[in-house]
């Protein structure tokens, strides 16, 4: 072996240890494991959770049919259940007369989503700076993550989209999707362990595109980011019709235009590629979104602002005839990728194009420090260990706020000013200024 190929090996190794300390994404062990050892668990999981401060979740536990699922799992299974105390569940409307009137189907739904299979115990937790991601017993039916866990299934190889909750501990608090659920209060168990939560946990349920939606406080990065995807294919449509004889519909546009991350992708539910079509529909990772004020402060004071903007670059934008492949963007597409993909548009890439596989990126308000300033967005794959891309924004702490700038960036920093807006493609965290990249002219 030569020293040239020692070298790449050894840079290729160094990258993978780091990925792998720093990676938020780490499932509890399957069922049916080895608990740690835990000397001072004397009792079972359901005995802890019968004499805990959990009484009301214990009695939808009772009346559900969480312990038929779990041992149909496995008679010596290993699991973790997160439990609200009374007050918890009586905040969220969770009374004795509520669940004595629930359908056993939610009741199930109910103690799935705060139930996982291995352990997390409170040890783990405190070793990491990271979150413990733990993968509940729930799962969202006619929703598929791309194949991630070695589970796939079928020719196009999905996972099933399960909830996942990101755990964490701040000093004496436990952080659960960055939330704090209150002291951390662990009780060890012989199969397992117990958390008792002080708050209960948000399941849930919109998209990124609805949450956005329903918020108001977004409107120019919505609808700039709609109106210059109309726009862009128009332009097509308009360069294609003489090549294809007829004017093509937007639909036989797409596939196209796929260089093009289109604004919908990544933030809501893709509809079926073709009628039957089963296979992933949904993406999970973070999204910083900037207000409306954001780009006041960078002198868009309208939508027209923007929009106008992004007319400098229209002539550029075209179908070329050679490659049918789209050609050119808007200034404006270069911003938004930094607040929705980490910059991935400058990703390095190989001359036969291929690029290093995406790593997770999905990171609660409470790991988004300096921490992920190293993080290796996107590693692995063809390419080598050359092509790994590093995380492009640099994190920071400003008298106990988040801020964030693109390296190098001339531009003001952007302060986080809400974090952990929980969706089902993941967090959004609100941004007050824009993130421009190094050298952007705004003039």
């Amino acid at each position: 072996m030569n020293i040239k190929n020692l070298r790449s090996i050894i840079l290729c190794s160094s990258l993978l240890l780091l990925a792998a300390c720093t990676k938020s994404e780490f499932l509890p062990d399957p069922e049916g494991s080895q608990v740690p050892f835990q000397p001072e668990a004397t009792q079972t999981v359901e005995e802890l959770l019968a004499a805990s401060p959990a009484k009301l979740y214990y009695s939808a536990w009772q009346k559900s049919n969480i312990k038929t699922i779990l041992k149909a799992r496995s008679s010596k299974l290993v699991y973790t259940v997160f439990a609200p105390n009374d007050a918890a569940m009586q905040a969220a409307g969770l009374t004795a007369s509520a669940i004595a009137q629930m359908p056993i189907a939610e009741l199930d739904s109910l103690m799935m989503f705060y139930t996982t299979l291995g352990p997390v115990t409170q040890t783990e937790l405190t070793q990491r700076t990271d979150n413990f991601v733990v993968k509940t017993l729930l799962e969202q039916p006619g929703l598929y993550l791309p194949y991630y866990e070695n589970t796939g299934t079928g020719a196009n190889q999905y996972d099933l989209y399960f909830y996942k909750n990101y755990v964490g501990i701040k000093g004496e608090s436990l952080l659960i999707n960055g939330k704090n659920l209150g002291k951390l209060n662990y009780l060890p168990a012989t199969d397992g362990g117990l958390y008792v939560l002080e708050k209960t946990i948000e399941k849930p349920t919109k998209t990124i595109l609805e949450a956005l939606r329903a918020d108001g406080r977004f409107t120019i990065f919505l609808e700039s980011q709609r109106l210059a995807d109309e726009n862009f294919i128009e332009t097509m449509i308009n360069d294609m019709e003489p090549l294809f004889g007829y004017r093509p519909s937007p639909e036989e546009v797409r596939p196209y235009i796929s260089s093009r991350k289109l604004y919908q992708v990544g933030w809501g539910i893709n509809e079926p590629i073709y009628p039957g079509y089963i296979g992933p529909n949904i993406t999970i990772s973070t999204l910083f979104a900037p207000t409306d004020e954001a780009f006041h402060k960078a002198g868009f004071q309208t939508l027209a602002d923007v929009m106008k903007f992004n007319e400098r670059s229209a002539g550029s934008i075209r179908f070329d005839e050679n490659t049918f492949n789209a050609v050119g963007g808007y200034p404006m597409d270069t911003i938004y990728n930094f607040h929705r993909d980490w910059g991935r548009m400058f990703q390095p890439v190989t001359s036969g194009g291929d690029k290093a596989y995406a790593n997770s990126t999905v990171f609660y308000g409470n790991v988004l420090n300096a921490t992920l300033n190293n993080y290796m967005v996107n590693l692995g794959g063809n390419p080598t260990s050359d092509f790994a891309y590093k995380m492009p924004i640099e994190f920071s702490s400003v008298n106990n706020s988040i801020q964030m700038k693109a390296k190098g960036s001339e531009y003001p920093a952007a302060t986080v000013t809400e974090t952990d807006v929980n969706t089902l493609n993941g967090p959004i965290h609100v941004v007050d200024r824009l993130i421009f990249p190094k050298g952007f002219k705004l003039n």
